[in-house]
């Protein structure tokens, strides 16, 4: 494995990870958190106070809430699968599948801007910007960095078979005009040799 498509691995799943807890955080921190195998995870309400508050200002109910927190964690958890997919694609796909994975990379980052639109729409109205907004930039952010990324090793990538293609396509044209050159002396000398 090259070793950038190991920072490239590194990377998405970094990502990855934060985009699944960042959906996680707005799917189970505001309804108190959840209970697994004895721990209580997500159960601090701190980071969606702001947002909750937010909504609150605005007026909308308990179950616009609900629906609004359902619609951030979704977006964030389709990001999340954008980037695995991206990754795997990228790290180890071949040439067909790494093109592919810009526009995966991409639309995990439109996930993200999605969400982070609304988070915004929402805590500029409601008058409450908390820390959820911070996070949900962050990691708009991070996406972002990862398409750059994606695409600038896709246009090496590129600009490497060309220069392959190039090379392969001069050592072509040389032997086909060394071949043409011993064509053309070996008709010349037997037509010397008819001619004598």
């Amino acid at each position: 494995m090259k070793p950038s498509r190991l920072f490239y691995a590194v990377m998405m799943t970094f990502w990855m990870v934060f985009l699944a807890m960042l959906a996680m955080v707005f799917t189970y921190a505001p309804q108190g958190g959840v209970s697994v195998a004895g721990l209580n995870l997500f159960a601090g309400t701190a980071l969606v106070e702001g947002q909750v508050t937010a909504m609150a200002a605005i007026g909308l109910s308990d179950t616009a809430r609900s629906v609004v927190f359902g619609l951030l964690g979704g977006l964030n958890f389709g990001a999340a699968g954008l980037v695995l997919f991206a990754m795997l694609f990228c790290v180890f796909g071949e040439e067909d599948e790494q093109r592919d994975a810009r526009p995966l990379s991409e639309g995990a980052a439109g996930c993200a801007a999605v969400a982070s639109a609304v988070t915004i729409v929402i805590g500029l109205a409601g008058g409450q910007i908390g820390e959820l907004l911070f996070l949900q930039l962050l990691a708009l952010a991070g996406l972002v960095l990862v398409a750059l990324a994606v695409s600038q090793a896709e246009s090496v990538e590129a600009s490497k078979k060309h220069d392959a293609t190039a090379e392969l396509d001069n050592v072509i044209a040389n032997h086909a005009a060394a071949n043409a050159a011993f064509s053309a002396r070996l008709a010349n000398l037997t037509r010397r040799e008819f001619q004598s």
